[in-house]
């Protein structure tokens, strides 16, 4: 179904909800009934916090209510941590107490077959109805981390940032989360959006479009109840700010196993990717190339065109990620007479390498001060972007402040690939993300990075 502008507006309200109730809340640490409230109560939540279960006074020191009812004025949000007829019969109930939205966590709904369809068809006609939008029903519920409002009821680590994850699953959601998390970049949202039965993908993105707070939104799609609507809803909000998205269920063996997972039937994935593209979205093939993809687009300018430039002090790496991105378009211009008289001025004539695109530098390379000079040299030239590898030696400084101090005149996008383990440099890839510089790990994710840069401004070129 297709939300009413009323039911849009209920739906904003609830993303900064102020007063939440949570119905079928516990102390056992071992029920879904727990969840919401750690996360509530561990975030820098601001708002009202009601559990209601008439078993319980007090739940982890909060007053518990025994109904809804008891809540005075109504909550703007109602999480529903009930089984289907429960949750339904208690949705109703929100509705007629004016709760503005309501989460309902439970399955069995239209994923169980017919008896779950009759339940799901219910739900939907006493959202209509009452112009009440549902969360779900079967997902992990919806978060909002810069309002502080962090209540799905499954662990999640992240922080505060620039990404907008919508996931049809909540395992791969919290998936695309924790990816992210390993990359230094936080969350703007999380959104459970389990069967779609009244707010859909098109919904979300039409809700959060505006908040300043999301720069990128990354979706994983198993199926589309209705693909023109979302479609339409994508490519107006594609037009403005990226959207990268995960198809699953590309055989139709996937197919039946998505159907009784959320009730999606996935459809020929042929006519997916061709919508996707033609709506302007960046599809990925893996939760990690999703965020990897997310990341560059919420951090970096996006190039002008394919004219690429790769510095590197050790050659394997960077022809590792030139069959990536030429394979993608990018080109790789030699530099002009003028700036490899630069560059060898730098490195000395005693240095034995030949001065082209890619610019290996081999030794004097792993001197901070040489690497830099030499880059800034580079940037005189009419490149798009940047690849940038620095291997990493815990006896040797990284060139960060000087990556700093040229992004802040070089408008271009520059992506660094810092060759290291993950543990030895996290401080690193923290001072990275602090200073605003785009890092990976690896080349073939800088190769990704760089490449989802270039789709996007194909996009937006159309």
């Amino acid at each position: 179904m297709t939300i009413s502008s009323t039911m849009m507006e209920k739906l904003k309200r609830a993303f900064n909800a102020t007063r939440i109730a949570v119905v079928g809340a516990s102390q056992d640490q071992h029920s879904v009934g727990i969840g919401p409230l750690i996360n509530l109560l561990g975030s820098s939540f601001q708002g009202d916090i009601f559990p209601v279960n008439p078993k319980y006074e007090t739940l982890l020191g909060k007053k518990c209510y025994p109904s809804l009812e008891a809540i005075d004025p109504p909550p703007d949000l109602a999480i529903l941590l009930l089984n289907q007829n429960l949750a339904l019969k208690m949705a109703e109930e929100a509705a007629q107490l004016g709760i503005g939205a309501v989460t309902i966590v439970a399955g069995g709904f239209k994923e169980v077959g017919a008896g779950g369809k009759e339940l799901e068809e219910s739900l939907k006609a006493l959202a209509e109805h009452y112009q009440m939008p549902v969360i779900g029903p079967n997902t992990l519920g919806i978060s909002s981390f810069h309002h502080g409002m962090h209540s799905i009821f499954w662990h999640l680590d992240t922080f505060p940032g620039p990404v907008a994850v919508i996931s049809q699953s909540g395992g791969v959601g919290t998936a695309l989360g924790q990816c992210l998390r390993s990359l230094q970049c936080g969350l703007s949202h999380f959104v459970g959006a389990g069967n779609c039965s009244v707010v859909d993908f098109g919904d979300y993105l039409e809700a959060l479009s505006d908040d300043p707070a999301v720069r990128t939104f990354c979706l994983f799609i198993e199926g589309l109840h209705a693909p023109r609507a979302f479609y339409e809803a994508a490519g107006k909000v594609a037009a403005r700010k990226p959207v990268v998205v995960y198809k699953a269920g590309k055989h139709e063996e996937v197919s039946r196993a998505t159907a009784t997972h959320t009730g999606s039937l996935t459809g020929e994935y042929d006519l997916y990717r061709s919508m996707f593209r033609q709506a302007g979205l960046v599809e990925v093939q893996s939760t990690w190339e999703a965020a990897v993809s997310a990341k560059a687009l919420s951090m970096l300018q996006l190039p002008g065109g394919n004219r690429l430039c790769a510095l590197t002090f050790t050659a394997g790496p960077s022809i590792v990620a030139m069959d990536m991105l030429i394979g993608n378009g990018w080109k790789l211009p030699d530099l002009s007479p003028a700036t490899k008289e630069a560059v060898r001025k730098i490195i000395g004539e005693k240095t034995a390498v030949a001065t082209q695109n890619p610019v290996d530098l081999t030794g004097p390379g792993f001197l901070p001060h040489v690497y830099s000079r030499v880059l800034q040299a580079l940037t005189a030239e009419d490149y798009d972007a940047y690849f940038l590898v620095w291997n990493y030696n815990r006896q040797i400084r990284l060139p960060l402040p000087e990556l700093e101090q040229l992004q802040r005149t070089v408008t271009k996008p520059m992506v660094l690939v810092l060759l290291a383990n993950p543990f030895e440099v996290r401080p690193h890839l923290e001072e990275c993300a602090a200073k605003g510089i785009c890092a990976y790990l690896t080349p073939e994710d800088g190769a990704m990075a760089l490449n989802a840069l270039l789709n996007r401004r194909r996009m937006c070129d159309r």
